[in-house]
């Protein structure tokens, strides 16, 4: 039987925008070396969450597929919209290169029940679980 290991980030922004960008640089920057990757394609991302917790979870998400379904690797992230269920951005990088990428760390996924996003005075937080 194999177990499984788990990584926390805790993450904080001025805003809810703020936050989104700040969680995606930085699970983009636990996993390569983020200077060597290149602005060359820019994608939209949408996402939907039935809560704050739920949403800042799939915003992860989708980060991660973008990585593992489409093999981008990430740099730059523009929160165009952020509301308390819904997220818009886009996110710039390129394709994945092992000769100019090297990937530090590989996720399989985000832990949802103990990944939290919450607001306090002024400033936002995030906590997100990985599952290595």
């Amino acid at each position: 039987m194999t177990r499984s290991s788990e990584l926390a980030i805790k993450v904080f922004g001025k805003s809810q925008a703020e936050l989104f960008a700040n969680s995606a640089y930085a699970l983009f920057d636990l996993m390569t070396d983020v200077e060597k990757v290149e602005v060359r394609d820019q994608l939209p991302l949408v996402v939907e969450g039935v809560d704050r917790d739920d949403l800042m979870v799939n915003w992860i998400r989708e980060l991660l597929y973008l990585y593992q379904g489409s093999g981008y690797v990430l740099k730059e992230f523009k929160v165009l919209e952020a509301k308390e269920t819904y997220v818009r951005g886009e996110v710039s990088g390129e394709k994945y290169d092992p000769d100019r990428h090297e990937m530090q760390r590989e996720f399989r996924s985000v832990v949802h029940d103990k990944s939290r996003m919450e607001k306090t005075g002024d400033q936002w937080t995030a906590q997100v679980i990985f599952e290595l």
